[in-house]
């Protein structure tokens, strides 16, 4: 199952400088395998893949990842889940300023990630 944040802009007068991505596998037996991709946007408006991964998260864990997105002026974050229950990871992700704060208008919960057929390459 594919999903996406959609584009997130990022610019006002306080832009986020990070990308927190919280992956939390609630099944109590079985492991889930979870791809992502963040891709960001400058001002020129080209859209760059920057970071690409993927994890096994092992059943009732969770993975907390951190990753420097300041300069750009938007975002997107694609995940492919896979597993015997993909359901039960669930996936949220929040930009937060130099200080660690959440920018509550740049936060995407699992409920608002919307299916896609495939990760861009």
């Amino acid at each position: 199952m594919a999903l996406t944040t959609g584009i997130i802009t990022n610019t006002g007068t306080a832009p986020a400088t990070n990308l927190v991505i919280n992956i939390d596998n609630d099944n109590l037996s079985f492991s889930s395998t979870v791809v992502y991709h963040v891709y960001v946007w400058n001002s020129v408006v080209s859209k760059s893949l920057v970071y690409a991964n993927l994890l096994n998260i092992n059943a009732n864990t969770s993975q907390i990842i951190n990753l420097n997105i300041a300069g750009n002026t938007s975002y997107e974050v694609q995940f492919l889940v896979n597993g015997q229950v993909p359901t039960d990871t669930v996936i949220t992700v929040f930009g937060t300023d130099s200080s660690g704060n959440v920018i509550h208008y740049q936060n995407v919960l699992n409920t608002e990630l919307t299916s896609i057929a495939q990760l861009n390459p």
